[in-house]
């Protein structure tokens, strides 16, 4: 086990003062002896994995034989003890992260954080890369964030507002010099938000609702992004001025944040056109909410009295405009500013964007008139205001009297727009099949899809006539293959009036999403063809650039980690080949999950690995369900990963990341295509091709319980049918669950061992691990799997399932040992992750609190299968606990 290290003696210490809490807690609410029982399962389940083996086989068979006697009404309070405990762990670990980045940042640091913004340019600077070069390319750079809903928080609302209230008492307790009575009662506040958090019910009564969904995603909007956004052209500057040692000067933030909730229509029947509709609305609402407090506390700010400080003549020309347009504002307000020219204007501009709310509310009753000319509409509008008010500050002499307050509020209207983030449309490609078809003179009648993608489309020329395009302008294509899947949504479109004459283009950028083996590789040819179409190219040259949208989830599922990694690169060099050929800029958009095998790992890491010009025309990333909470719960948190993002890019653009030479990528990548031609014939040979497969994946993991938890409004299934239709999130956190996390690392032993046969095998891999940032990623990733992974514990799982799944059962016992064993000869490692010893730690001191949550599982799952007892809650309560201490779903 590694060393604890000095720097985390305060996690250490915060992990046990909840952990005494809690128990404290468990003796008051169940009684010293549900305490008791409780101490001792977690007894032997650390003991289950230290000493010599014998004693762990007995330590497991005790802990299996307690828990198989124990009364079902007893199991929940047990599963929930250990569920608590992780959720206090994770956010002390939270907590400790930001911890550290503080120290790294603070005076006597030695150097700045590793992956931080001000290391990531000095590494330019020692590189030679000059200011000016960096410079540029910050101005150039484009990010774009889109938040999805897919259902992989399985944490209620509710409980992670206390978690957030708790992490501020911990972060009270290191930044204050607290008095005896005030360490008293930080501890007591502590305690009563534990005790709540044990009477509360995790789990929520009913599945969320797509409005739901979007409450919760435009939370991390409103209460940590948008401040985050603002600011960061302020960070940039900061450590520009540190590395480069001169100003940076003017960079707007080169982030922008989408969303799919309420707009992600592939396999979820709730997001109807209506719903679509009304969450275009709610952006609205809640963004032109949050701009109007900005306002209100920017006017707060700005008293400057024109009898000290002297108004431009192009404000004073503004207001006189303003006064004229609004003149029931200039009524109620004149007397009250009188002499306040910069409050006056922003008391204007709050009651365009009341006038431009009052529009939206009275939409969603159905009471709306036409929006007032007067009204803010676009961001556009808004920002030319706010550019007139810093030119007027300067001008006044007032560059440190509230500047810098508006060129915060400048830039989260250029992150933001006027509506939080900007929804996209996401629909199956037969979707758009069927609309086009039906389009045509006698054509069929469109599927139900079809008629949907047709109604919503309606509904997004009505958003884009009244709020201009920034309202929704992207519609994904899920499962696409074909140029005829982006031309028919490219045709409906136009159908809809989504149509710009002028430019002769529409409204909307078609992004086709390749997310299988097949569509990745014919991905360029779709380009071509589409190029080759005149009107379509008429289209992309007016719009400026091409989208187009990488799976990394079903590619994963249908042919195993090693190959959909393969796949995917190759697609990626081939599409900015194609898009090259034909002089259109490409942007790439990356379809990640938080999980290993659907494209998660370190965010700047993955970011290093994309191939050379991967990210030239942008760089765009889904973040979904637990991410924004391991990522944006705190303002600590966003700044951290923003930092990463973009010290992930800058390089990039710079042509200045680790790489190897050309002949040696060319080497690796042709390596890589045998180790992902072996891994995927291991992979299809358990996975799709042994009819006993599909048995041992029901029988042994939960995925049917999984299927039941309401943690999001999706369904589990895109549509009736087997494996096949299952999504890769359950599929994923079904494997998760049984602690095998087969997704994750399944074929990469046969394809190490097989390469390392060949002559000079071995010395070429320990080549491209050293010299390849996108295979020592793979790897990497591979071992962090590894290292969760739990076959003593999956085999418990598979022990539930019929006897004529054994022999498949040790076909995966065999990979695994040969995996752990190839992985390990070619890092170098004696045991997994030395090479990481902070990781390793936390993964070793997590694992024996997760190991009784895996051993009730199994066994109430082996209690509902033979005698079909009421499990159902626990079982659910099961998964939250052991959701959180993997601290992964899907």
């Amino acid at each position: 086990m590694a060393r604890m290290r000095a720097v985390d003696q305060p996690l250490r210490r915060d992990v046990r003062l909840l952990g005494r809490l809690l128990g404290e807690v468990l003796v008051e609410q169940e009684g010293q002896e549900l305490f008791d029982l409780e101490e001792e399962v977690r007894r032997l389940s650390i003991q289950r994995r230290r000493g010599p083996v014998p004693g762990r086989r007995a330590s497991a068979a005790e802990l299996a034989d307690i828990l198989k006697r124990l009364p079902l009404e007893q199991a929940e309070p047990v599963l929930r003890a250990f569920s608590v405990y992780f959720q206090l762990v994770n956010l002390a670990e939270q907590h400790h992260r930001i911890r550290r980045a503080r120290a790294h940042a603070g005076a006597e640091s030695p150097s700045p954080q590793r992956g931080s913004l001000e290391a990531t340019l000095l590494s330019l600077k020692d590189a030679g890369i000059s200011a000016s070069r960096v410079r540029e390319a910050l101005r150039q750079m484009k990010v774009t964030l889109t938040l999805t809903a897919h259902p992989t928080q399985a944490v209620r609302r509710t409980l992670l507002e206390k978690l957030y209230r708790m992490a501020g008492l911990l972060e009270e307790r290191d930044r204050c010099e607290l008095t005896p009575r005030e360490s008293a009662d930080n501890v007591e506040s502590l305690r009563e938000e534990i005790t709540t958090l044990w009477q509360t019910d995790e789990l929520r009564r009913e599945r969320p609702t797509v409005g739901d969904e979007v409450k919760n995603i435009l939370w991390y909007v409103e209460e940590v992004l948008a401040e985050q956004l603002s600011e960061l052209p302020e960070v940039l500057e900061w450590a520009f001025e540190r590395a480069y040692g001169e100003p940076l000067g003017q960079v707007d933030t080169p982030v922008r944040v989408h969303s799919w909730v309420g707009g992600d229509m592939d396999g979820n029947p709730l997001v109807t056109p209506e719903v679509f509709g009304d969450t275009l609305r709610a952006h609205r609402a809640r963004g032109l909410r949050l701009l109007m407090q900005g306002l209100e506390r920017l006017g707060g700010m700005l008293s400057q009295s024109d009898r000290h400080a002297k108004p431009s003549q192009e404000l004073l020309a503004s207001l006189e405009r303003d006064a004229a347009q609004l003149p029931e504002a200039e009524q109620r307000l004149g007397p009250r500013t009188v002499g306040e020219p910069w409050r006056r204007k922003l008391r204007f501009m709050e009651e365009r964007l009341h006038q431009a709310l009052r529009h939206v509310l009275a939409q969603r009753t159905g009471d709306a008139g036409p929006m007032p000319e007067s009204a803010y509409r676009t961001p556009e509008s808004l920002l030319a205001d706010l550019d007139l008010l810093a030119r007027s500050l300067v001008e006044a002499k007032a560059g440190n009297a509230g500047l810098r307050q508006v060129r915060r509020m400048r830039e989260r209207v250029c992150a933001l727009g006027l509506s939080l983030a900007e929804l996209e449309a996401r629909v199956p490609a037969e979707d758009a099949v069927s609309a086009a078809a039906s389009l045509e003179p006698g054509g069929p009648a469109p599927s139900e899809g079809g008629k949907r993608l047709l109604a919503v489309l309606e509904k997004l020329r009505e958003a884009q006539a009244e709020a201009g395009e920034p309202a929704c302008r992207t519609l994904i294509l899920s499962m696409a293959s074909t140029a005829e899947d982006v031309l028919a949504a490219f045709r409906c479109i136009k159908h809809a009036g989504l149509w710009d004459a002028r430019r002769g283009c529409a409204t909307v950028d078609v992004v086709p999403l390749f997310e299988q083996l097949g569509a990745l590789d014919s991905g360029p040819d779709v380009l071509r063809t589409l190029f080759a179409h005149p009107e379509y190219r008429k289209h992309v040259d007016a719009r400026g650039a091409q989208e187009v949208m990488v799976g990394y989830s079903d590619s994963g599922k249908e042919v195993g980690l090693l190959a959909a990694s393969a796949a995917l690169y190759r697609a990626q060099v081939a599409l900015t080949e194609a898009a090259r050929e034909a002089a259109v800029p490409l942007r790439l958009f990356h379809g990640r999950g938080e999980s290993v095998a659907r494209g998660g790992g370190p965010a700047q890491e993955a970011i290093l690995a994309l191939p050379p010009g991967a990210v030239a025309g942008g760089y765009k990333a889904t973040e979904q369900g637990e991410a924004l909470d391991h990522k944006y719960a705190r303002p600590e948190l966003a700044r951290r990963t923003l930092e990463l993002i973009v010290g992930g890019v800058l390089p990039h653009l710079l042509d200045a990341q680790p790489r190897p030479s050309p002949e040696d990528e060319k080497e690796f990548r042709a390596a890589f295509d045998t180790l992902a031609e072996t891994g995927r014939e291991a992979y299809r040979a358990l996975v799709w091709d042994d009819p006993r497969f599909l048995e041992l994946f029901t029988a042994a993991t939960p995925v049917e319980e999984i299927s039941a938890l309401p943690i999001g409004s999706r369904p589990s299934k895109r549509k009736a049918g087997g494996l096949e239709t299952l999504r890769a999130i359950p599929w994923v956190f079904a494997w998760t669950q049984n602690r095998a996390i087969i997704p994750g690392w399944y074929g990469v032993g046969s394809a190490l061992e097989a390469f390392a046969k060949e002559p000079g095998g071995p010395a070429l891999l320990k080549r491209m691990y050293r010299q390849w940032p996108f295979f020592k990623a793979v790897i990497d990733n591979v071992t962090m799997v590894l290292a969760k992974s739990d076959m003593a514990i999956a085999g418990r799982y598979a022990a539930l399932a019929s006897a004529s799944t054994r022999p498949l059962w040790r076909l995966i016992q065999q990979e695994h040992r040969r995996t752990r064993r190839q992985v390990k000869r070619l890092t170098g490692e004696a045991r997994l992750l030395d090479h990481n010893p902070q990781l390793q730690r936390a993964i070793s001191l997590r694992n024996p609190y997760v190991d009784p949550m895996s051993f009730l599982q199994v066994e109430l799952m082996r209690r509902k299968r033979e005698s079909a007892c009421d499990c159902d809650r626990p079982l659910l309560l099961s998964l939250n606990g052991i959701a959180a201490g993997m601290r992964n779903t899907g």
